[in-house]
Formats: C-alpha cells, structure tokens, sequence
C-alpha cells in the first residue's frame, strides 16, 4: 500500500510539474539534468528485466521527481519575488 501511495503522489508531482515552464534557465537545466537521470534509472531497470536495485532504483527516482517539484516551486517563488 505504501509503494502505491508513493507512486501515486509521483505521478500526481509529475502531472503538476508538467503543467508549468520554469522561467530561470539554471533550474530549468537542473530540472532538465534531473529528467535525465530519471531516463538512465528507467533504462538500467528494463535492462535488468524489471528488477529495481533492491528498491534503491525506486527511491531514487522519487528523489529525482522531487527535485523537479522543488525546482519548480523554487523558480515560482523567484518569479514572485523577483522585481523587474
């Protein structure tokens, strides 16, 4: 049940992360890097047929996800703050 409820909120971050453009470039490269590393975890997992590092695969792509929202709430706050 606790996996699916950390699958579940992954997927719901994710959904929401989508849905807005980071504006400032580092982070938007630091978002871009972390969809990276997200890909090669999700490579290395097929081409060990499904098995997922004894979990550690999983957590991480957690992690990553969640460096994304961070990053994304990081640059609406730049964005809010920020006076041009």
């Amino acid at each position: 049940m606790k996996a699916f409820l950390i699958g579940s909120l992954s997927i719901l971050v994710a959904t929401a992360v989508y849905a807005y453009e980071i504006h400032h470039p580092n982070l938007r490269d630091a978002y871009a890097a972390a969809e990276q590393g997200i890909h090669h975890i999700q490579e290395a997992q097929a081409a060990n047929k499904g098995l997922e590092f004894g979990g550690h695969a999983e957590k991480a792509l957690d992690h990553f996800k969640q460096a994304q929202a961070e990053l994304v709430e990081g640059d609406k706050w730049n964005d809010a703050h920020h006076h041009r």
